[in-house]
């Protein structure tokens, strides 16, 4: 798992979840990469749902883990 901060300081942190954390808890290679993958199309989903309902926000271009390469998923979401 790995934790990530902001360079600011700031309370907000994102706990993410690789591939590799899955195999360690049991999960074959092959199945923890396909985990990886649904949980960061759920992970867009929702922010393409969030973006859309929240007007007032700042608008980002796509989601974060719109990202073919990146390989973690938020840990919430699995």
């Amino acid at each position: 798992m790995e934790v990530k901060k902001s360079k600011k300081g700031s309370s907000k942190i994102m706990e993410t979840v690789n591939y590799k954390d899955l195999v360690a808890i049991g999960f074959p290679e092959h199945t923890s990469r396909n985990i990886i993958r649904q949980a960061k199309k759920i992970a867009v989903k929702k922010f393409e749902e969030a973006r859309k309902n929240d007007k007032n926000a700042v608008q980002l271009g796509c989601s974060p883990f719109d990202n073919k390469r990146l390989g973690i998923a938020p840990k919430k979401i699995l």
